[in-house]
Order: C-alpha cells, then sequence, then structure tokens
C-alpha cells in the first residue's frame, strides 16, 4: 500500500478501516451514532479512485439530502482535489432528474420537464379534482394516499380497492404533463421503469457505474430499492452504511427490513460494524443502548465509546409547557453567560457568569412535533435569547424567493401553470382571484395552458387585458435578455424589471437580504451560460428539501423535529415532550417510537434533557400526561431526575411575559 493511502487512512480505526478497504462485492456497513460513516464512506471513495484507480466517472454515490451530499463531495475534495467534481455524487432524486432529462424521451417525457414544487403539488390536485367533480379541500390527504398507491403499484399488485385511487392519480398526472412538470415520485418511479423497459439504458448505466455507494441505506425505500438493483446488476458492486435503530421514516415508505435481509439478498455479501462512536459521553451511550436493545427488529450493534465520562442522563419533569419552557430559557442562560433581557430584568447578570463559556449554536431543542415549541418560541422571543426553527419552511419558500422563482420558472417555461399562476398578479395587475379562478376554468374547458389562454380570453376586462398583454410582453423581454449575464446578475435584473424587489420592499426592508442571499446561492452558476445554469438552478431549488437549509455557523439555538435533526449532533439536547401520546406516539409503532428516542438522543455530545410534562395544552385541548414508559427502560444510575413542583400563583407586580420565565 502506497504513502498516499496510508495518508487517508490515518485516523480511521480497523473497523472502519476494513469497511473503506472492503474488496469487491456487496458490503454492508452498520454504523451507528456517531461511529464516522460519512468519514467512512469518503475514504472509500478516495481509495477507490487513488489505489484501485478506478475513474471519478465510475462512482455513484447517493444519499437523501442535499446538505449530505453537499458535506461528502467537500470531504472528498479535501481528500483527492479536483477528482472530486467528476464523481457522481447526489440524492436519489437528482440522479432520476438528470436520468430522465438524458433519456425520459424513451417514456415520451417532454425534453425539458420541471419538477412541481411539493407546495404546488396541492394546487395541481385541486385541479384534478375539481376535473373529476370532486371536492377539492382533500387535495392534501389525497396526495398522500395517490403516492402510496403508485408505490404500491410499482413493487405489488394493487388492490382492488386502489381503482378509484387509479382515476385521481391519473388526472393528477394529466395536470401534470399539461404544465411539463413531474413531481417527486414520479421522479423515482419513471426513473425504474425507464431502466425495466429500456435494456440499452440500463446496460449502459450498469457498465459506467463500477461501484455504487449508498447513504443512510436504511432509509431507502422499496423504489429506491429496486433503482439500486438495477443500477447495480449482476456485479453486485454495492457498499452501502446505515443503522437499523436510525430507520423513523416509514411515514415516507422507508423499509428498513432490507438490512434484515441483506444476506438473503446478497448471499455473498459482507457485514462489518462501526460501534465505536466519538460523539457522547460513555452515560450517554449506554442510556441510548438500554433503550433501544428492547427492540426485536433490529441488528445487534454494541455502541460504545472512549470519550471520557460526562454527567448522567438529566429527566426532568414538569407542572405544565410553560414551566418547561421557562426552565430551557434559564439553563441556556446559565451556560452561555445570562445576558438576555430576562436575567436583566431579573438583577441575575454578574461577572461569575458573564464570559460565554458555551454558544447558543451548541443548544437543540428537538421534539416529535413543532407545535410542541410553540410555548418555547415566545420564551426565548421575550428573552432575547436567538433561536431558528429548522425544518418548517425552506429558505427558497420565503415570499420574494418564491416569487423570483416562478419568474425564472416561467422564463423557463411558460406553460408551467403553478408557477404562472403565482406571477399572474404579483406584484399587483387588477387580475384578482375571482378573474383567475375563471381563466384557470377556461384553460381546463380549452385543454390549454394559463399561458395561452391569457392572450385570448374574453373574461378579461379592458384594463386586465392591457395587465396581460404587458406580463406577456415583459416575460418576452427577459426571455431575450436571458443571455446576456450571469445567473446572479440575471436574478438581480428579474428582479427589478419585473418590479418585485420595489413591491416586496415595500412590505419589508428584510426581503433584500432574501434576495441577496438568493443571488449568492446562484453565483456559484455564474462561470455556465445562462440557460444551463439556470436549469441547474432551479433544479437545486425544487429538489431542496427544508432541512438543506441548517446551517452550522449561525449562532443561534435550534429547535427541529427529530426527524429534521438525524445527521446533526450538539454539545447540548433538550428533548421535549417525552411523554405518552407523543413519544411514543397514540397508536403507533412502538419500535420506530423508540427509535426516535434513540435518534433524539444520540444527537447530544455532552450533556442530553429528556423532558415531560404532567399536563400540556396542545391543538387547543389541555390533558394530564404520563412520563414516557421508555424512561424505565435505563438503570436509575444513569439518570438524574428533576420534578419541578407546580408554579405558586403570578404576583400582580410580575410583568405578564416576562413571568413565563420567573
Amino acid at each position: 500500500m502506497n504513502v498516499e493511502i496510508n495518508r487517508l487512512l490515518e485516523g480511521l480505526n480497523d473497523r472502519q478501516r476494513e469497511a473503506a478497504l472492503a474488496a469487491d462485492g456487496p458490503v454492508l456497513v452498520v454504523a451507528g451514532p456517531g461511529t464516522g460513516k460519512t468519514k467512512t464512506l469518503t475514504v472509500r471513495l478516495a481509495y477507490l479512485l487513488a489505489e484501485q484507480q478506478v475513474a471519478p466517472e465510475a462512482l455513484l454515490a447517493v444519499t437523501f439530502t442535499t446538505r449530505a451530499a453537499r458535506e461528502m463531495r467537500e470531504r472528498l475534495e479535501r481528500l483527492v482535489g479536483s477528482q472530486a467534481d467528476r464523481v457522481c455524487l447526489g440524492t436519489f432524486h437528482s440522479l432520476c432528474f438528470q436520468l430522465l432529462r438524458a433519456e425520459g424521451h424513451r417514456l415520451d417525457l417532454p425534453r425539458d420537464f420541471g419538477v412541481v414544487d411539493r407546495r404546488d403539488q396541492v394546487t395541481m390536485m385541486q385541479r384534478a379534482l375539481r376535473r373529476l367533480g370532486q371536492p377539492d379541500n382533500a387535495a392534501q390527504r389525497r396526495l398522500h394516499d395517490v403516492s402510496a398507491f403508485r408505490h404500491r403499484q410499482a413493487t405489488v399488485d394493487p388492490p382492488a380497492e386502489d381503482a378509484g385511487l387509479a382515476e385521481v392519480s391519473e388526472a393528477y398526472q394529466r395536470q401534470l404533463r399539461k404544465c411539463d412538470l413531474l413531481d417527486f415520485d414520479e421522479l423515482l418511479l419513471l426513473c425504474v421503469r425507464l431502466l425495466e423497459r429500456c435494456a440499452d439504458v440500463r446496460e449502459n448505466l450498469q457498465q459506467r457505474f463500477a461501484h455504487v455507494l449508498v447513504d443512510e441505506y436504511q432509509d431507502v425505500d422499496p423504489v429506491q430499492q429496486q433503482l439500486l438493483r438495477l443500477l447495480v446488476g449482476d456485479r453486485n458492486h454495492l457498499w452501502a452504511v446505515g443503522d437499523g435503530d436510525q430507520a423513523i421514516y416509514a411515514f415516507r415508505g422507508a423499509e428498513s427490513e432490507h438490512l434484515l435481509r441483506f444476506e438473503q439478498s446478497y448471499p455473498n455479501g459482507r457485514i462489518v460494524t462501526l460501534e465505536q462512536s466519538y460523539r457522547f459521553t460513555p452515560q450517554i451511550a449506554a442510556v441510548a443502548s438500554q433503550v433501544i436493545r428492547r427492540n426485536v427488529s433490529r441488528r445487534s450493534l454494541a455502541l460504545n465509546t472512549v470519550n471520557p465520562c460526562g454527567l448522567p442522563v438529566h429527566v426532568v419533569s414538569f407542572p405544565d409547557e410553560q414551566a418547561e419552557a421557562a426552565w430551557i430559557v434559564r439553563q441556556i442562560e446559565e451556560r452561555v453567560g445570562g445576558t438576555s433581557h430576562y436575567q436583566h430584568y431579573k438583577g441575575k447578570v454578574a461577572d461569575t457568569v458573564s464570559r460565554r463559556d458555551q454558544s447558543f449554536r451548541d443548544f437543540a431543542v428537538l421534539c416529535r412535533l413543532h407545535a410542541l415549541t410553540k410555548p418555547l418560541q415566545e420564551a426565548l422571543r421575550n428573552s432575547g435569547i436567538p433561536h431558528r426553527v429548522v425544518g418548517e419552511a425552506r429558505f427558497f419558500d420565503k415570499k420574494i424567493v418564491k416569487d423570483v422563482l416562478a419568474y425564472l420558472r416561467v422564463i423557463q417555461n411558460p406553460h408551467d401553470d403553478s408557477s404562472f399562476a403565482h406571477v399572474l398578479n404579483r406584484p399587483p395587475r387588477g387580475i384578482g382571484g375571482q378573474t383567475h379562478a375563471a381563466l384557470e376554468a377556461e384553460a381546463e374547458q380549452h385543454g390549454l395552458s394559463l399561458c395561452a389562454v391569457l392572450g385570448r380570453s374574453v373574461r378579461l376586462s379592458s384594463s386586465q387585458m392591457r395587465a396581460a398583454k404587458s406580463l406577456m410582453k415583459l416575460i418576452e423581454d427577459v426571455q431575450q435578455n436571458k443571455e446576456e449575464k450571469p445567473l446572479s446578475q440575471f436574478i438581480a435584473y428579474v428582479a427589478d424589471f419585473t418590479g418585485l424587489r420595489e413591491w416586496r420592499m415595500e412590505q419589508d426592508l428584510r426581503h433584500e437580504s432574501d434576495l441577496l442571499l438568493l443571488r449568492s446561492i446562484a453565483a456559484k452558476y455564474d462561470e455556465v451560460n445562462t440557460e444551463t445554469a439556470l436549469r441547474q438552478f432551479l433544479e437545486e431549488a425544487t429538489l431542496a428539501v427544508a432541512v438543506d437549509d441548517y446551517d452550522a455557523s449561525i449562532d443561534a439555538v435550534s429547535l427541529m423535529t427529530i426527524h429534521a435533526a438525524k445527521g446533526l449532533e450538539f454539545s447540548e439536547v433538550m428533548l421535549c415532550g417525552v411523554e405518552e401520546g407523543s413519544l411514543p406516539r397514540e397508536n403507533g409503532d412502538l419500535e420506530e417510537e423508540r427509535r426516535l428516542l434513540y435518534v433524539g438522543l444520540t444527537r447530544a455530545k455532552e450533556r442530553a434533557h429528556l423532558l415531560h410534562c404532567r399536563s400540556r395544552f396542545l391543538f387547543g385541548t389541555r390533558r394530564d400526561r404520563e412520563a414516557s414508559r421508555f424512561l424505565l427502560e435505563c438503570d436509575e444510575s444513569l439518570k438524574e431526575t428533576t420534578v419541578i413542583s407546580s408554579r405558586p400563583r403570578r404576583s400582580k407586580q410580575e410583568p405578564d411575559q416576562l413571568s413565563l420565565l420567573g
């Protein structure tokens, strides 16, 4: 083994090295939290490039979030330099997007198809339901039903009761195709169909990708599993890393059973287990292990660490959610240095706590549902503690950002009805909701797009017709000037030329910073011709998920769901709502509920707090709550328990808002 490879392997333990250097063939790496799975995967890629002399273009690595793919590429670039740029590395959806762009004509897809935004899917479904004469107020639920129906069609014989869903699915798909759009499910399903039907495409890909590597293998659903089989082929050069104990995405179709069946699926497969965690204290490792070992459907994994001993896992019982929020604020204040409005009000700022031993970014508050954090958000605002709610909304869904993206999509494809409907009256042009609805009905009647019907509609008044023609002229002018500017400058031009920037600035000056950030994201495409840059940028914006927005450099307390926190780590984690009915959820699968607690607990590096309320107001109702049964599943010697007594009556001299923190 040469000196260069020895350098790559420095810092890997024996199991990590075994996984990174494994011989060709199916390999499953079972990696517990904090055991260095991303590091091992990137060293595996570097080893194949440097030692095995595999061409970068012959390597395919897939994961589930743009954030994870970006981190992987950055690590690989540090190891092998510019070769990293030539490795095919991205999410399942981005891979399928690229394949369908290249070969989708085999399935009669338009070459320049777009991908409908997740929120605009609801609009498309509403139109489909109205077309069928069905009420459109259940569009979100019908989308979920259609998604499940499509996956059943792809993997098993559909049951008879799916007949009604087939009609809805077809009507919804017609709405998408009228606008030259696919949705997220179709990216995967149509890619599988392409590879199954077109042997030459399948064989070319199997020849191209000598090695297929998969991150977060436990989250693969049956359609993605079939896609991997088609890509890997008979050579079985599959290298996958995952942890069944962190399988928490059953609600979106993931089935972690393929980890348990790996030997049956790949009889010549090899399994390597990573059990040495570098993330957390022995106490956190022990509690997490004691909780998760109660699950029956799992691969045994003995999580351990050589990190120094820390504090016991802290279990805290509160009378209600207001006391819980106040306690969290006090804990953060004490760690960071007591400099908030609340501490000044109470006279608690002193030299002994004024230095910042920790940063706000070191803290995360995790919960099962965003709704559980509402009282805490109010308390944090009152205290002046900087915080952000991660995963609740994407940056690409912010108002001016969504406006600009809609214009860019219309510039690229004027028949994208969802985007055209968005720009129709932004800024206001006198085309209100009733006129918009009439235009949509007219478009439906004649089988035309909104853009096509706009110039010939008899529903518009003379002033509205002038506004419509002005909009069409504006879009044509912008299209003609597209190639004259790099993408970041083109975005600024669109925002100004359409009047969006001035209109949004009049509402809130903070839109300016969102527009600047959008331009900075687009700047990485400035060296590419604008047509290609626009297509790639819109792909990134569409396929991004909310958790991709997480930025570890921002000094703020993070509030997020356990699902959004997977893959992240924080010095101190406070896990709220560890109560019967929340965690575990009522009638939920107990093994998956236990995995949720395991994932939440193992985000903590130094200190973990498991919090529960004896009474909680949620979704308009106050109910008595019991502590989660999971809290009884670990030794008392590993826990420290605190019971916060019920609050005394509030003093009349205490201001209302600050009383939440007292």
